[in-house]
């Protein structure tokens, strides 16, 4: 790990339990081991070390999607590409990601920060939400659009179906956050979501694959 890696990763650890205000540079370079002034041969300001690991984060989501093969939002045979998943292979993707929401050490120190932190600054605030609420929102309301326009979903309002795919993941994170214990728990309820969902917004849904 590189001096600018470590600063990033001993930063985001103590935002996640003391808060982005709290933490000052003198205590991020002292838990790196560095001198507070070498803080500054990498980054300009607290600030841009918050821009740095969101940035990071962002990146270790995007791969997540590529390994899991994600078919991107974007693309205009993305519904086919989709319905040409078994079920354990949407189920396999949906676990992925959850998982990958729910331990990769970047993400969920992130969450833990931006939710301690919202109430308090604005602009951690509109972080938030742009990180785990719109940009998540928005992006599958795309994807179930073009389920609807394709006829493989039934007709109704993208957004409120992005809605309620999302909202019971979302707090499945929360319920099962820092509970490793219950992980098992946690994706047995995860499927039986996903798997209820597309029962009701899927048209001619058949089920291929094992059933949970």
């Amino acid at each position: 790990m590189t001096t600018r890696e470590k600063i990033l990763y001993e930063a985001l650890s103590l935002f996640s339990i003391r808060g982005y205000d709290a933490v000052t540079i003198r205590e991020i370079a002292s838990a790196v081991g560095i001198k507070e002034s070498s803080i500054y041969n990498h980054f300009k300001n607290k600030k841009d070390i918050l821009n740095k690991i969101i940035d990071e984060t962002l990146k270790r989501y995007y791969s997540t999607l590529e390994n899991a093969q994600v078919p991107e939002s974007e693309d205009d045979n993305v519904s086919e590409l989709y319905d040409n998943l078994t079920d354990d292979e949407f189920l396999d993707i949906c676990t992925k990601i959850f998982l990958f929401y729910l331990k990769d050490d970047y993400i969920s120190k992130l969450r833990r920060l931006l939710t301690i932190e919202q109430y308090a600054n604005k602009e951690i605030s509109e972080i938030f939400r742009h990180v785990f609420i719109d940009r998540i929102l928005e992006t599958q309301s795309q994807v179930l659009q073009k389920f609807i326009d394709s006829g493989r979903f039934i007709q109704g309002d993208a957004y409120t179906m992005a809605l309620h795919f999302y909202s019971p993941v979302f707090l499945l994170l929360y319920k099962y956050d820092n509970c490793p214990e219950s992980e098992e728990q946690a994706i047995k309820a995860l499927k039986k979501h996903a798997i209820q969902y597309n029962a009701i917004y899927r048209k001619n849904h058949r089920k291929r694959g094992r059933n949970f």
